[in-house]
């Protein structure tokens, strides 16, 4: 089944929208012989930061020679993204292969039916439709799974086909019910907990952290960043009751420094001090929270050296979480979408391209707070540029001028933006808001030829 049949066939499963429990992947694995069970997994949740804390834990567990697979959301600007082996987003041939057992085996489908279905639907020409959003959904008569849970299931039987050590698993929005908690991890990371999708998780940071601790598993260590006490109070009851051996960030592990001086400790392990690759300082903590993972799989018998994992700090990369591009760094990429996120951007912006002026470059989808993201970010800078993410589900950047007072220049397109705005080589450009956004940017940089910076 070619690619963009795959994935067509799988967005036009969205509209079955977030549906929480774990019986229907539980019956598609099982159909496909539990693969699952083959995977040694870290698995890692919480509302912020859980991106990048399992970046910074595929790059150290490379480091230290391990073969890594590492599943994670979106992806910014290929599907494959998703899915990354030693660093490197999953081939297209491969997904295709395991996209076709995931349909013979795991849902029981043939997949020369899907794909005539695919093509009579025109379902490639209109997921890339401006309507796409109002009418996708077809492709719900054919399983019970939804998006997420088929690309989790992908993800598991590509990792198994390629023989990896280790499998890092950012869970989506929950982790109790998570399609991803069909695993049973070596170690588990629960990253700071806050209320975002109320709607699903509960109205309350208890709530929120009672699906989130939901990853715990009976006697499998945990790692818990620092916490509200409402939150921290929720994991520690999961972890007692589960008899998980809990370590608290500034307890049992921790950091000090900033991102370009930072020394770590995790138990008895020493890291540093060294520059991490990536910015700010709340990059700092999740890299703590990494260390203190793979601590605990040295507890259990790994052998993951010191050294290794000094240089996996140093060389992390995360794709638009404040990359640099140019000949001095001066186009940033950050998918600040929540206003917690857009803080953190605030912050690394004053502790990076300070004191000189920033343009902004900002695209926001409908179900976002624009104006919780826009309040700290316009303080840091002297031009807000407002632009339209190619999405159904994009604002009007018209509609977002006045939270600004109306001051802001107002582009139609990413690429439009980015062609008057990139090729200037004054002030900074950070270009934030939606992934989407940041995507777009991506891919107008590299057609330009405008390369990635390291420091």
């Amino acid at each position: 089944m070619r690619l963009q049949d795959a994935t067509a066939f799988l967005y036009a499963l969205k509209p079955r929208g977030i549906r929480f429990g774990l019986e229907s992947t539980r019956q598609a694995l099982q159909r496909l012989g539990h693969p699952q069970k083959k995977l040694r997994v870290i698995h890692v949740a919480g509302s912020k930061g859980k991106g990048s804390t399992c970046a910074f834990i595929d790059e150290m567990l490379r480091a230290a020679g391990r073969r890594v697979g590492f599943f994670s959301s979106p992806h910014l600007e290929r599907f494959g993204e998703r899915f990354r082996i030693d660093g490197e987003p999953v081939a297209d041939a491969a997904i295709e292969a395991a996209m076709d057992r995931l349909l013979r085996q795991g849902l029981d489908l043939d997949p020369a039916e899907v794909e005539r279905f695919v093509q009579n639907e025109d379902l490639v020409r209109r997921m890339h439709g401006a309507r796409w959003y109002g009418e996708r959904g077809s492709s719900s008569r054919f399983t019970p799974l939804t998006f997420f849970e088929c690309t989790t299931v992908l993800s598991i039987l590509l990792f198994v086909d390629a023989g990896v050590e280790f499998a890092v698993m950012e869970t989506g929005m929950g982790g109790r019910l998570d399609a991803t908690n069909v695993l049973v991890p070596e170690v588990c990371a629960i990253l700071p907990i806050q209320l975002e999708h109320t709607r699903w998780l509960g109205d309350t940071l208890a709530q929120i952290a009672a699906q989130k601790a939901g990853i715990i598993k009976p006697g499998v260590p945990v790692v818990s960043a620092r916490q509200a006490p409402e939150a921290a109070a929720v994991i520690a009851a999961e972890a007692e009751a589960r008899g998980a051996p809990l370590w608290l960030a500034g307890r049992d592990f921790g950091a000090e420094g900033d991102f370009r001086r930072a020394s770590f400790w995790a138990g008895a392990l020493r890291v540093g001090p060294v520059r991490l690759a990536l910015a700010g300082a709340h990059q700092v903590e999740n890299a703590a929270c990494a260390v203190a993972c793979l601590e605990r799989l040295r507890l259990a018998g790994e052998t993951l050296g010191e050294e290794a994992l000094a240089r996996g700090l140093q060389s992390v990369s995360w794709p638009g979480r404040f990359e640099r591009f140019g000949r001095d760094g001066n186009i940033v990429l950050d998918g600040a979408h929540t206003p917690d996120s857009a803080a953190a951007l605030a912050r690394c912006i004053e502790e990076t391209l300070a004191p000189r002026p920033v343009r902004l470059l900002i695209g926001i989808l409908q179900d976002k707070d624009a104006a919780g993201i826009l309040a700290p970010l316009r303080a840091v800078a002297s031009e807000i540029c407002l632009t339209r993410p190619a999405d159904a589900r994009a604002f009007d950047p018209a509609g977002l001028a006045p939270l600004l007072g109306g001051s802001a220049r107002i582009f139609d397109s990413v690429p439009s933006a980015m062609q008057a705005l990139a090729l200037d080589d004054g002030s900074p450009l950070v270009v934030t808001g939606s992934l989407t956004v940041v995507g777009e940017a991506r891919t107008w940089l590299r057609h330009q030829g405008i390369m990635g910076w390291k420091s």
